[in-house]
This record gives structure tokens, sequence and C-alpha cells, in this order.
């Protein structure tokens, strides 16, 4: 049977399998090897400085952690496919599998997609696995937050660990939201592909609404998630040397469609400058300023981003023609929840330029804007060199 053909009658099957079973990876292996015969699988959970033997299918390797996937292919003399396994555009682990034969170009395809479809039972899997333990702890948190609430009247001292304990849940109930809404995300992405049956053009229409809207709430889940990590000190830096300009274009890039819908011309004066910073968070700053720049400037406007640098600082500045803000409201925009005047009646959780302020902060900068009703707003971060 042709591959292709073969794979959209197997793919229910990963579906039909029970994730709480304790043989649930197991199963997963035998679908794949059943779509493209392989000897060995392998899962590898990526860290910082390493990457982990996590689950195995015929495993031949003679250790669980390597530094990456060059090492495992030093072991052995054998032909070896793999797939980085994602999470939100970010790789979590690598799924490989070999043989003593060559791959061809069509199981190398197949491989590629199927490789997402695992991702999502991998993901659920690990949700399975910690769930109980986040039941027990939150019914333990929940009898503890009770008498705590009771003694906070009295000592103002346990106040700072009532707002820790908050954050954290907000957190873990953030974390269980998120999860199965990229399993919302991935199979709507499967079903639009037509992967698993032909769909009509209303069908599809539908589908593709279920996917703007799982984006929309999963982008608002992610800034309480990040205003947690915040509030809790534990968002941490992870600074390198790099050009701004690759930064600003990656982000001018991904928000260029949302640009030409409202016919808003993106212009750019921007200097080849390096600077030491987080190079995400940096791209989260960016990001954040310019789909507000987007949101607040009407149909055929004008937005602007400049970098510019001097012996002390790195000036990135994000100037519109939009609705602007009042002067009585420009502080009260950086505040949690807090919306200006003209914004409150878009779909927003007020967090962006909370935590656009805080990611300036932990870079040791600051942020400051100039804006008047209906005159626009320019928005200026400084990142000391």
């Amino acid at each position: 049977m042709d591959i292709y053909r073969q794979s959209i009658k197997k793919i229910n099957d990963f579906f039909r399998i029970n994730l709480r079973d304790s043989y649930c990876i197991d199963k997963i292996f035998a679908v794949l090897n059943d779509i493209i015969a392989f000897e060995s699988g392998y899962i590898f959970y990526v860290f910082p400085e390493y990457i982990n033997l996590e689950f195995s299918c015929n495993n031949t390797l003679s250790k669980k952690e390597f530094i990456n996937l060059d090492e495992v292919k030093k072991q052995q003399d054998i032909n070896y496919l793999n797939s980085d396994l994602k999470i939100d555009n970010t790789t979590f682990a690598h799924l490989v599998i070999t043989r003593k034969t060559l791959f061809n170009e069509d199981e190398k395809a197949i491989f590629s997609t199927l490789s997402e479809v695992i991702a999502s039972l991998i993901r659920n899997i690990e949700l399975n696995s910690i769930i109980s333990l986040q039941v027990q702890a939150q019914q333990e948190s929940i009898a503890e937050l009770n008498k705590a609430y009771q003694t906070i009247k009295k000592q103002n001292k346990k106040i700072l660990k009532a707002d820790k304990i908050k954050s954290n849940f907000l957190a873990n109930v953030s974390h269980e939201l998120r999860t199965p809404l990229n399993s919302i995300i991935g199979f709507s992405d499967l079903l639009y592909s037509d992967c698993c049956g032909k769909l009509n053009k209303k069908q599809k229409d539908y589908v593709n609404d279920i996917k703007i809207s799982g984006l929309h709430l999963l982008g608002m889940i992610n800034e309480i998630l990040d205003m947690a990590k915040i509030e809790s000190n534990s968002m941490k830096m992870n600074t390198s040397d790099f050009d701004i300009k690759l930064a600003v274009d990656e982000v001018l890039n991904i928000l260029r469609p949302l640009a030409l819908k409202k016919n808003i011309k993106l212009l750019q004066d921007t200097q080849s400058v390096t600077i030491t910073a987080d190079y995400v968070k940096i791209q989260q700053i960016l990001f954040n300023l310019l789909s507000n720049a987007i949101k607040f400037t009407p149909e055929n406007g004008e937005i602007v981003i400049s970098v510019k640098k001097d012996k002390q600082n790195t000036a990135i500045s994000v100037k519109d023609n939009g609705i602007g803000i009042d002067k009585k409201e420009i502080k009260k925009i950086f505040k949690k929840f807090e919306q200006g005047t003209n914004a409150k009646y878009t779909n927003s959780t007020g967090l962006g330029l909370t935590i656009t302020r805080e990611l300036v902060k932990l870079h040791g900068g600051e942020i400051t804007v100039t804006s008047e009703p209906n005159s626009g707003s320019v928005f200026i971060v400084k990142i000391p060199c």
C-alpha cells in the first residue's frame, strides 16, 4: 500500500491510544512502525546542556545522556531519521528511528508530519503523569490558603507570601489550560490540512476559526504565565551578544500580515547594533510594542521602528500615528490588568505593557512613552550597553 494512504489509514490509531496506559509509549512506537518500518526508536528530551533518553523501543544505546544527536549517531553505523518535537515552536524533544536500510524521501516526508502528532501526544502524556500530583498539591494548598488568609489579616509581613501563592496558583491553572489548547490548535491544523479526510469550504472556515480563537486564548494564557513568573522572580535571563536588527526583522516578518490587513506601513530605521541581552525577551518586547501599535493604528496608518546606539544605551523606538493615549493615563497603562480609555473595548488581558516594562527592567533598562489622543504614541526602550 502507498505510504501516504497507509499513514492516513493508520493515523487514527494514534488517537485511540489511552495516554494513561503505562504502555502508551510502546503503542505510539508500534503505530509509527506500522507506517514506517524501523528497528529502534528513541525519544530524547532536550535540556540546556544535554539531551536525555526518556523513551525507547529496542534500545541499543550504551547510555542515556548525550551532548547532542551527533554523539548518538557516532555510536553506531546505521541509518537515522530524526525530527524535533515542539511546543510553541520550541523544541522540547527529538524523535529518532533507525534501521540498516536507507529511508526514502516519502518516508522522510510522512515522518515529519507524524512527528507533529506524536509531539501532541507526548505533551498530553506528560500532563497525565503530573496531574494527580497537581490535584493533591492544590487540595493541600487550598487548606493552607484558607488558614493563611486569616493570618494575613493580623500579620502584614505575610502579604508577600500570599501574593506568591496567588501567582503560583495562576501559573498552575494557566499551564493546565495551555496544554489542551495546544492539542486543539494542533488537531485543527491536521483537520485543515485534510490529513484525516477532505473538508468542504465551510468546514475549513470553522476549523480555521477554532484555530484562531485557540491561538488568541493561548496568547492570553501565556501572558498570565509570564506575569506569574515575573512576580515569583523565577524568570531567568539567557544573555548573549547578537545583532538587534535580526531580532527586529524576525518580529516584523511575523507581524507584517496583521499590518497588511489594515494597509499599515511598517517602516524601520534600524542600525546594525550588537547588544548583550536575552534574545527571546528582546523579541517579546518588540512583539508587544509593535502588535500594540498595529492594534491601535487605524487603516492606512504608519508605524516606524528605529534602533540607535550611543555610549550608554541602545535605544529602541516604536512610533505610530494611532489613537494615542491621554497624559493622565500614561502611568496607568503599565499597571496589571489596566488599559487606557481608548483600549477598553479591545480583547486583551491588559498585561502586555506590564510584562514589557518588567522585561526591560530585567535588562537594567527603562521604557518611556510620549503620546496625545489622536496624535499617535512613541514608546522608547533603553537597554544599557
